[in-house]
């Protein structure tokens, strides 16, 4: 095996990995296989014979089913082939230690998927108090009168105004109907971890596969897919929302499906174009004049050096989509027993108070996360674009 520092020579390369391409059964699959039918038969049991509770008492719905299955499609073609170059991932792993700012991106989202996955199994949903309504967060103060209690202690200010300290009870505050702030953010983590998983395990294979076989077997196959997508971004995925809106209600999943799969032609387009210059570079020909299939070659030589292109357009996509749902939720049209970062930030924002500004921590505490996580977004696809280049180790 070559030590990560030398230079990849012809005499060096892993035959065994090459020929495993051409097997059927791969971990990859067997993974995606097993997985799937599982999450299949747990639905099968769930929709026919009786309710699953996979975790205490979470109710599974239709959405998690579907972040699920992603997760599966993500361990099979994510996490299996990690662990099976582990020379490649530790030369990329090397990379990205040298980069403090995408580690401490990276670190972010890490904390964020474990907050948005595993917390609310185990706190459950923010629950209602009205007995305290409004609590200031720890190291703040705020008027008394707006709550029947106060958490924290008392303290008398001119005349007859009284103003409620915060306390350990609630370090980030509470809302209007007295449900802690760290609740609702990890309600919140949730709702943008599954869109994260639904866009990278089915919204970006999809607009993978067309812009590469657009481009890479161009003709009247080119024709009819660069059409097709054409069109599609003629639609606006927030009028079909609506629509979908009306007959179905407030739901992710109709989000997910409207916003995710409408959003990926510009995805698609520049993997198309660049595909277009990778099929006439000399290692491409080559690798086909020696009999490789166009499924070998697209696999093998074309993806890899489109990642400078594909990392940072799917991490953008990303980001939109997570603020698209934030923004649909602010504007109420939303699951209300979700949750979102949108919903929280416009509770806070409510205009019938007319006093935001006194109860900011509402709002302000959604909008950090949500802000937080789109430039972590935007810093861990320019660091992996550079990171992934396979043109920039040599």
């Amino acid at each position: 095996m070559a030590a990560p520092s030398e230079r990849p020579r012809f005499e060096r390369v892993d035959w065994s990995a090459v020929d495993a391409t051409r097997r059927t059964v791969t971990p990859e699959r067997t993974i995606l296989a097993v997985g799937l039918l599982i999450v299949a038969a747990l639905w099968l049991y769930d929709r026919y014979v009786a309710h699953v509770y996979l975790v205490a008492e979470w109710a599974v719905t239709p959405v998690d089913w579907a972040v699920m299955a992603g997760l599966v499609v993500l361990t099979a073609y994510g996490v299996v082939p990690a662990v099976r170059n582990r020379e490649a991932t530790l030369r990329v792993a090397s990379a990205i230690r040298d980069r403090p700012v995408l580690v401490a991106a990276l670190c972010f989202l890490g904390g964020l998927f474990v907050v948005g996955t595993v917390l609310p199994l185990v706190l459950g949903r923010p629950e209602l108090n009205f007995g305290y309504v409004y609590q200031p967060p720890l190291g703040f103060a705020a008027d008394a009168g707006w709550s029947p209690n106060c958490a924290g202690e008392i303290r008398q200010g001119t005349g007859i105004q009284r103003y409620c300290e915060g306390s350990l009870q609630a370090p980030l505050g509470t809302n209007g109907r007295g449900q802690l702030v760290e609740s609702l953010l990890v309600s919140g983590a949730r709702v943008a971890i599954y869109v994260v998983v639904f866009t990278l395990a089915f919204v970006v294979p999809l607009a993978t596969a067309v812009g590469v076989t657009a481009g890479f077997r161009g003709g009247r196959l080119d024709d009819v897919l660069r059409t097709y997508v054409d069109v599609q971004l003629c639609i606006p995925a927030i009028f079909l929302y609506f629509v979908g809106y009306m007959y179905v209600g407030a739901s992710l999943a109709l989000l997910l499906a409207t916003f995710g799969l409408l959003s990926w032609g510009p995805v698609a387009r520049l993997v198309r174009s660049e595909v277009l210059q990778r099929r006439e570079d000399g290692y491409v020909v080559v690798a086909r004049s020696l009999g490789a299939s166009d499924w070998y070659v697209a696999r093998r030589h074309v993806l890899p050096n489109v990642t400078n292109t594909l990392v940072p357009a799917v991490v953008h996509l990303v980001a939109i989509l997570i603020v698209a749902e934030a923004g649909v939720a602010f504007l109420g049209f939303s699951d209300v027993e979700l949750y979102s970062w949108g919903s929280t930030i416009a509770e806070g924002l409510s205009p019938d108070r007319g006093t935001a500004h006194q109860v900011w921590w509402v709002s302000t505490a959604p909008a950090v996360a949500l802000a937080a996580t789109v430039v972590s977004l935007k810093l861990v696809g320019d660091g992996l674009r550079d990171v992934l280049d396979p043109r920039g180790e040599h």
